[in-house]
């Protein structure tokens, strides 16, 4: 009895062990005479297993695999078969990648040859799946965006790349995950817009865009957009002068002085200053900007005139490498 059960249970994973077996792709006969073209079927990438099984074989035919168009076919198949054999079988080495196949050719393609003969040629189509996640080229994205930068700008493009070999597996779409920033938005081919005026008060963006494919595989990156500011370091300044005095302004807080700051850190980029305008008007000739470099204003003609106590002088500073960033400040001129 013992025997028996034994036995039994030996018949039972041999028939499992023959189910697990993949069939061949397709089944052929081998023509040394003529030779052949025959489109061996399909199956879906990844495949391990016989891929075809060739019949037909004379006694004296000597067969051996080559490429054909698929360049690299060796890597991936090879001819299991000996001299004397009336069947062989084409089997994969390794997991058969859509990707690497359809960089030489849109099929697979090998030839059977027979020795001193014609070749056989076969193809196989492997489907591309989506087993490929789009990958951002950068983990992280940083850029410093001026103040003055206009609404509806593209800013920043972020880019992930699919493998997969197919439009349809390897089409990418981007989005921001929460919380979103509002002042900036991310469209289809990646690019981040600015979609409001900066906000003079924010110095920093920090969000996550989302990189997705059909399947939903995906990857991440964080983007990082600084606000860069220039401005006066006070938007009012204050200077005394008597009433028949002329020669350079004492201004306070510490002169005039603009930079460019980011939030965190400072950058003295040459600048120069101008004055724009005076109120009351009639006094505009008498202050001239006596050092644009420095921001240094000198009263040139004395401010005797009875009735005015306080002057305005608007002054302007302007980066002297680019002259769409300025920045604009008040100095009061107090007459004693």
């Amino acid at each position: 009895m013992e025997k028996m059960a034994l036995f039994s249970v030996l018949i039972i994973l041999a028939c499992l062990h023959v189910h697990s077996v993949r069939s061949a792709i397709g089944s052929t006969e081998i023509n040394c005479v003529r030779g052949s073209n025959i489109v061996v079927g399909s199956i879906s990438e990844g495949y391990e297993g016989d891929v075809e099984i060739i019949t037909n074989i004379g006694p004296y035919d000597r067969l051996y695999l080559e490429p054909h168009m698929s360049y690299n076919v060796l890597t991936m198949l090879e001819l299991v078969y000996s001299e004397g054999d009336s069947n062989a079988t084409v089997r994969t080495i390794r997991p058969l990648d859509a990707e690497e196949i359809k960089k030489d050719y849109t099929y697979l393609t090998y030839h059977v040859t027979c020795f001193n003969g014609p070749k056989n040629s076969r193809i196989v189509n492997v489907m591309d799946v989506n087993d490929n996640p789009p990958i951002f080229q950068s983990k992280t994205y940083n850029i410093t965006l001026p103040k003055s930068t206009i609404q509806g700008s593209e800013v920043l493009k972020v880019t992930a790349i699919d493998k997969d070999i197919t439009e349809g597996n390897n089409r990418v779409s981007y989005s921001i995950l929460p919380p979103v920033p509002a002042d900036f938005t991310i469209v289809g081919n990646g690019g981040i817009i600015l979609i409001k005026h900066l906000n003079y008060n924010s110095t920093q963006y920090i969000f996550t865009v989302l990189a997705r494919d059909v399947g939903g595989l995906n990857d991440t990156a964080t983007v990082t957009i600084t606000i860069e500011h220039f401005a006066f370091d006070v938007c009012l300044y204050n200077a005394f002068i008597g009433e028949k005095q002329v020669g350079r302004l004492d201004i306070t807080p510490e002169g005039l002085h603009a930079h460019t700051h980011d939030g965190h850190t400072s950058s003295s980029k040459p600048v120069v200053y101008s004055i724009t305008s005076v109120i009351p008007s009639e006094f505009q000739n008498n202050f001239k900007m006596e050092n644009p470099k420095y921001g240094t204003i000198s009263v040139t003609t004395a401010l005797g005139r009875e009735g005015i106590e306080k002057i305005v002088v608007f002054v302007q500073a302007t980066l002297q490498d680019d002259a769409s960033k300025t920045a604009d400040a008040v100095v009061l001129v107090t007459i004693v």
